[in-house]
Order: C-alpha cells, then sequence, then structure tokens
C-alpha cells in the first residue's frame, strides 16, 4: 500500500519443478511424488507458526524498521526510496506508529476510540471513529478507506493465520544472516505477491527482515524491511497512543487524500 507501513497483508512463493521423461512411467511417477509433497514446507511452516505464537503471547511491544522500496518511473526506470518507523503495541486497543521517509513525516496514533493520521509536512491531520480493537480497526481501515498496510499482520493476535491465509506454496531455504544475526530464511508465493522473511533462531524467535515483491506490477518492484530493536515486555503508558494537534495544523477528512501515497504494497 503506502509509505506508511507498520506491519503486510499478502506474500508468498513456490517452488517449481518440471520434469521431463521421454518414457511415460518415469514421467507418470514424478508427477505423482510431486502431488505427494506437502505446498508448505513443513519446517517453513512450523517456524513461520512458532514465530506468531511468540509475537501472540506478548501483550506490549514495540520495534523498529528501516524500510527501503521502489517505485517505477513513468520511464520505467526503478528508483528506490526508504522510510524509518518506531512501532507501538497494547492488545487490545492501542496502537501508534511515526514514520520519517525521504517523502513524508507521519503520526498514527489509536487508543481505542478514533485513529488519527497527522502529516508533520503539510502540518495537517484527519480523525475517524474507530471499533474497540486493534484487528477491527486494521479491518476498518482497509476496507473503508483503502488503508492496507505491510506487516499489519504482526499486529493480529494469530498473526500466523493472516500471513497464511492466501499462501500457496512455501519454502524452507536455511539459515541466512541479517546483517550480524544468524536467522531462518524463509520463503512464500501469494497470488500476486512473493515474500521472504528472515526469522530469528531461539525460544523466542521474531521476524528480523521482509522481502515482498509485486509480481504482477511493472518491473516487479520490491519492499524491503528491516525489524530491530524488539521489546516483547514494552511498559507503553496511554499518552503514547492519543494525539493533540499541534499550534497551527489543521483538521482535515480522513481519506486517501490524507494519507500516505501507495506504493509499497
Amino acid at each position: 500500500m503506502g509509505n506508511f507501513d507498520i506491519i503486510l497483508v499478502e506474500r508468498t512463493m513456490k517452488a517449481r519443478n518440471v520434469f521431463a521423461s521421454l518414457l511415460l512411467a518415469v514421467g507418470a511417477c514424478s508427477t505423482l511424488a510431486m502431488a505427494d509433497q506437502p505446498a508448505v514446507d513443513p519446517k517453513a511452516d512450523a517456524i513461520l507458526k512458532q514465530m506468531s505464537q511468540t509475537l501472540g503471547a506478548s501483550k506490549s511491544f514495540t520495534f523498529d524498521v528501516h524500510a527501503e522500496f521502489d517505485q517505477i518511473l513513468p520511464n520505467e526506470q526503478k528508483v528506490q526510496f526508504a522510510k524509518n518507523q518506531k512501532v507501538t503495541l497494547r492488545r487490545p486497543d492501542k496502537l501508534a506508529a511515526d514514520v520519517v521517509s525521504d517523502a513524508d513525516e507521519l503520526k498514527f496514533r489509536y487508543d481505542g476510540k478514533q485513529v488519527v493520521l497527522f502529516n508533520a509536512q503539510t502540518k495537517s491531520w484527519g480523525a475517524a471513529a474507530a471499533p474497540s480493537t486493534i484487528e477491527q480497526t486494521l479491518d476498518l481501515l482497509a476496507q473503508k478507506y483503502g488503508m492496507v498496510i505491510p506487516l499489519a499482520d504482526l499486529a493480529f493476535d494469530d498473526p500466523y493465520k493472516c500471513m497464511t491465509e492466501h499462501v500457496k506454496a512455501g519454502l524452507y531455504l536455511g539459515a541466512g544472516y541479517v546483517f550480524d544475526e544468524k536467522c531462518e530464511h524463509l520463503a512464500f508465493q501469494q497470488e500476486s505477491v512473493d515474500w521472504q522473511i528472515w526469522i530469528s533462531q531461539g525460544e523466542k524467535p521474531l521476524p528480523k527482515k521482509f522481502v515482498i515483491t509485486f509480481k504482477q506490477v511493472l518491473g516487479s518492484p520490491q519492499y524491503t524491511a528491516y525489524l530491530n530493536d524488539w521489546n516483547l515486555a514494552a511498559n507503553a503508558g496511554d499518552d503514547r497512543f492519543t494525539f493533540e494537534a499541534p499550534a497551527g495544523s489543521k483538521q482535515v477528512e480522513f481519506a486517501p487524500a490524507t494519507q500516505p501515497s501507495a506504493s509499497a504494497r
């Protein structure tokens, strides 16, 4: 979706093995063997599920994101922009994010009653009444306002259920490094996107990196996010989720025009 992203909606990646044989019998055996293989590697599924359980068990957490996203210019040249985010969540009804990007400086607040999006560059903000849970609010933003937020699945009580809803296939690619940290590298495929995730090793695995490829968009642009500074026992007060309009700012309609521009979703 747009420059503002806390958190994803669609993802995944599928391995294709094409077998050719001059002998019909050999070809039939190969086809049968492929049919017997699960669409999602059991090890990839188990690692993703354990990570989801780690996040779901936390009542309040914070993390930082450095995201890089491609845009395709009218001349079809692919260029890259970046953004930094600080995200705070407190279940069941509090969510906040501060976003500083190459083009925007935004604040998102949800306090259990309303959502507010503030644009520091235009000194304007929009507010809308919201449901009483994070999950219902994220659904409202997507369905009513078209505000589908990359990585949003991580804010749900069961990230695994959300992340695998449209998955067609998944692979375990072995160990992979995110900077100097050794992680588990998984890849998934969905209808319109492929996505990869690197998950930290240990008793409480956490997502450390995402790569989303929008394969149905011209140029197959990618969204890459590095997630760090996780705190699964954050002590976030109510003031983190409330919004006070700065002096000189103006209120505008909460609509797609007041939201971040579409780019990475």
